[in-house]
């Protein structure tokens, strides 16, 4: 008897954008100076509280590669307001240990920044739906990393099963960053 065992890896066709519609709209340029005005207001909050997130500013070419290529999103209440900005993509970043950079089938949450003079829980929104639609688009595993600085971020992160799995250098920010992982397999 001739016996063989096959893996066949289950892709479905998808694109950010309508993963996402429910909940937030695609960035586009005329939205950069005020994406850049959030991250320059959460930047100023963490460090008045010591916290040295994004202590060197916010990198502004990240957030103008995200829009271009598609990747960048935002969340506005019913008066305009923006509420949230985030990014994801398909392709770790070339500072993460190449080691991980091995697997295919992931994600990786590339910014999440709230406006943190609104009171809402639409971070908390937009990691569940990123974990429910990798979930079920059968992604193996979410990637993100936050300042090492910044343990409040970390343990938020690990509310929703993120583990840390390495320590990187950010190239522009020169800090410490824990690179967290969640295996959606397990």
């Amino acid at each position: 008897m001739n016996t063989f065992a096959y893996h066949t890896t289950i892709t479905k066709s998808y694109s950010f954008p309508d993963l996402f519609e429910d909940l937030a709209v695609t960035a586009t340029f005329s939205d950069f100076a005020e994406i850049c005005q959030l991250f320059q207001s959460a930047a100023d909050y963490y460090r008045s509280r010591g916290i040295k997130q994004w202590n060197k500013g916010y990198d502004l070419e990240k957030i103008y590669h995200n829009i271009s290529k598609g990747e960048a999103f935002i969340v506005r209440n019913e008066s305009g307001v923006l509420l949230c900005t985030f990014a994801i993509s398909k392709k770790l970043p070339n500072y993460y240990p190449e080691h991980l950079t091995i697997e295919s089938n992931i994600w990786i949450v590339k910014s999440l920044c709230k406006n943190l003079q609104e009171k809402n829980s639409i971070a908390e929104k937009i990691i569940i739906k990123i974990i429910k639609n990798a979930v079920d688009n059968y992604i193996n595993k979410i990637y993100l990393d936050c300042v090492m600085d910044n343990q409040i971020l970390e343990r938020y992160y690990q509310k929703y099963g993120f583990k840390r799995i390495a320590i990187v250098e950010h190239p522009k920010y020169e800090q410490n960053m824990a690179v967290m992982a969640l295996n959606i397999k397990e």
